[in-house]
């Protein structure tokens, strides 16, 4: 008996998983995304940060406004590649234990996205944590999906759901993602420091999710 109740239990995973209510959310008033029901948020005058559970991965979400003290120029195509380069760099440098794999430019409409996997041996299995990083409007928008190994089959096609749910309001351009003069002409490009920031804040909370995961039984989610 006790192994038919498993066995339905496995059977119904992917449809429970169908069933799960997903809502369009506003970031702001350039960028929204669909998020499952009960997700937490967190806001300042400098920062954003959003904490999503789907039925088999976590949601990351952060945004964070220019500054003119630090960000880079972006003024023209090669200017935002060498930003999110920098940025896929700090990640990989992040951990010895992490290998960056599926690293892609991709578009959202007429914008242009990094996107990267971020594979982690955690000794006790296998996470995965996947990253869109979005310029645009005067902030870096940051969007991760973090699931298990074992839990590949399923959490997937959630992934591919949230990526493709990003959207960008239509009256934003190619031009927002590049500035309209020099912020920091005169002073030395302090990308790095930027990047270490927004590097420093993803790695603080996506460790708090790691600890979670694994601490998790893995017949939980059953």
């Amino acid at each position: 008996m006790k192994k038919l109740i498993i066995l339905l239990a496995l059977y119904l995973i992917p449809f429970l998983s169908l069933a799960q209510t997903w809502d369009t959310f506003r970031i702001d008033s350039a960028v929204s995304v669909g998020l499952p029901k009960g997700f937490t948020k967190t806001e300042t005058i400098n920062q954003f940060s959003l904490v999503a559970r789907t039925s088999f991965g976590t949601i990351l979400i952060f945004k964070v406004p220019d500054n003119p003290q630090i960000t880079p120029d972006i003024e023209k195509d090669n200017h935002l590649k060498n930003y999110y380069d920098n940025y896929l760099k700090s990640v990989e440098q992040s951990s010895s234990a992490a290998l960056i794999t599926d690293e892609k430019d991709n578009l959202i409409g007429e914008l242009k996205v990094k996107d990267f996997t971020l594979k982690i041996d955690t000794g006790g299995g296998v996470l995965y944590r996947d990253f869109r990083i979005l310029h645009t409007n005067g902030a870096t928008y940051t969007f991760e999906f973090l699931y298990q190994n074992i839990h590949k089959e399923y959490a997937i096609p959630e992934r591919e759901k949230f990526f493709n749910s990003i959207e960008v309001n239509e009256n934003i351009s190619r031009s927002d993602q590049y500035t309209s003069h020099n912020l920091n002409s005169d002073s030395p490009d302090n990308s790095k420091y930027l990047i270490l920031l927004i590097i420093i804040v993803l790695l603080a909370i996506g460790l708090t999710i790691l600890r979670i995961l694994l601490k998790k039984p893995q017949g939980a989610d059953l």
